[in-house]
């Protein structure tokens, strides 16, 4: 009976416990709630790249074991991305509700007009299907297709064989693996690289042939073989030109690709967006297409920015000025509009050194130079003129008064330990260290007592003549006057302060304001605008000293 009780209380009791349960559905309204299901897929991938293997050891080949993967590194490394058709799903969000129309993410945008937030373009595999049928453009940066190579350098590793791939990327956590093997035959050098594909559990054969001499220079075509294969897709040849400009700055999808102008440069099919940059003009951004087969060239007309700032130039010759690489004109300039900013002037002569001005034009305000262009060569003036004496540089007379301060600093210590070596030599000779000693010897040998005094008293005498004679050669530095912290002035100290200041005027006259570097950067080019101002990028200056 007393269990029957129990059980019925204990009924009760999680009867009681769930009412709550009860209360908080209908409060949070969870019946009425519907929620369309999302994934998100994976953003990154690695490239493991480990040393290769000899097929017949020779010990004065090892150097290719790191070589040959150091210069498929070069040719991988503006490797971007990777191309997947069917990428793996990170997390994947379950739907829930009766006829779920949004996700969680619409729900609360929905919710919130006024909240700006970065739009998903792709949130499931819908939207990812109708990507793959050309029902929806996305740029590469929203496909999840387009998954980053971040490319990791194994050289510490062993070599890899066919065999071992499969632990050695799950060990290391790469999801590529690059390794292979070669072989030395006479002049004739052959490799086999293989590329493993953790997902796809696949590996790719490469053979390769080339001259042992000049097999560094000849692995380009391995190169690129191996990196269509990571980009997963094919690729067309990619030509441009900015209007006969020169130097512009160009970014496919984010990737810079070179100057202009820019020829026969491969890259993957599909919409593209490009970018680019050339200082005193506006970025250029803008969306292309590269076909299968067809080769993309393009002819871009950068627009010249404008500018309210404006330089006057004028020198006792007449010379070519640029601004930064770009040509203003002859000398007189006046008043000449350019854009605002830090940036390096130069005026150039045949016969004549070319002269480098630093300037930042302000909004608004004129800036005038007067350069006074001297005869000679500009490769001649610029290699030598940091010559002090015959073949020694202003760093050569840096180096040696740093190495004269540390000089006079080891003669400063040495003094100073022979100095209180001075005194520990004569403690060992002082007997009568106290006025008991000497009254006890007094009373018993008045006759000799005068004599020992004396003796003693020359003997300390001698010591602390000697101690300070020592100190007063070497001089006392902060830093060991405990008392009062204070500079003693003695030849050594005096010597190592002259040293030093040498050392710091030497290296102040090697600084020259034409080796100043200014230039100017884009901050993002993926992402910059026609027009932007402000955010376009930034000024940087920089020391090149000729040292």
């Amino acid at each position: 009976m007393k269990h029957k009780i129990s059980a019925a209380l204990l009924i009760l009791g999680l009867l009681g416990n769930t009412l709550p349960l009860f209360s908080i559905d209908e409060y949070y309204n969870f019946p009425s709630q519907s929620y369309k299901g999302g994934v998100t897929f994976e953003s990154s991938r690695n490239l493991c790249i480990f040393p290769f293997i000899a097929i017949k050891e020779d010990a004065t080949k090892e150097y290719l074991m790191k070589g040959i993967p150091s210069v498929l590194l070069s040719e991988l490394r503006n490797l971007e991305y990777t191309y997947v058709e069917y990428p793996r799903k990170n997390i994947i969000y379950h739907s829930f509700g009766e006829n779920p129309v949004l996700t969680l993410q619409e729900k609360i945008d929905s919710e919130s007009p006024n909240v700006k937030r970065k739009k998903k373009e792709i949130s499931d595999e819908k939207d990812l299907e109708d990507v793959r049928i050309g029902k929806k453009q996305v740029s590469p940066e929203k496909d999840p297709r387009y998954i980053k190579i971040a490319i990791k350098q194994m050289w510490d590793k062993k070599p890899l064989r066919v065999d071992e791939v499969y632990g050695t990327a799950s060990k290391y956590g790469c999801d590529y693996l690059l390794f292979g093997s070669y072989e030395v035959i006479e002049n004739s050098l052959r490799t086999k690289v293989y590329l493993f594909d953790d997902y796809e559990g696949k590996t790719i054969p490469f053979e390769h042939q080339t001259s042992v001499i000049r097999a560094y220079q000849e692995m380009g075509p391995l190169g690129e073989s191996i990196k269509e294969k990571l980009q997963g897709k094919e690729t067309t040849s990619f030509s441009l030109t900015a209007n006969g400009e020169e130097g512009a700055l160009v970014y496919l999808d984010g990737i810079y690709l070179g100057k202009t102008p820019l020829a026969e440069k491969k890259f993957p099919i599909g919409r593209r967006s490009l970018f680019l940059f050339k200082e005193g003009f506006h970025p250029y951004k803008s969306e292309v297409i590269l076909e299968k087969g067809k080769k993309f060239e393009v002819d871009v007309k950068l627009s010249l920015k404008l500018s309210s700032s404006y330089i006057s130039v004028t020198s006792n010759v007449e010379s070519d000025v640029y601004l930064g690489i770009q040509y203003l004109g002859k000398t007189p300039i006046q008043r000449l509009s350019i854009p605002a900013g830090m940036n390096r002037l130069r005026l150039s002569k045949e016969g004549y050194v070319d002269a480098f001005r630093s300037i930042d034009a302000i909004e608004n305000e004129e800036t005038s130079l007067d350069v006074q262009m001297r005869e000679g060569q500009s490769d001649v003036y610029y290699k030598n003129k940091q010559s002090v004496f015959l073949d020694h540089t202003y760093k050569d007379f840096t180096t040696y008064s740093l190495y004269g301060a540390l000089l006079f600093y080891a003669s400063y210590a040495y003094l100073n330990y022979a100095s209180r070596q001075a005194y520990s030599g004569a403690r060992s000779q002082v007997t009568l260290t106290n006025a008991i000693a000497i009254r006890s010897f007094y009373e018993n040998n008045p006759n000799e007592f005068f004599f020992w005094y004396s003796t003693q008293n020359q003997v300390i005498d001698n010591a602390e003549s000697k101690a300070k004679n020592l100190k007063r050669i070497a001089g006392t530095l902060p830093t060991e006057n405990r008392r009062d912290r204070q500079l003693v002035a003695g030849p050594m100290v005096i010597l190592m302060g002259l040293m030093l200041v040498s050392a710091a005027t030497f290296y102040y006259l090697g600084l020259d304001k034409e080796t100043i570097e200014i230039g100017y950067l884009p901050i993002n080019p993926a992402y910059a605008n026609h027009g932007q101002s402000a955010m376009e990028g930034y000024s940087y200056m920089q020391f090149h000293l000729r040292y």
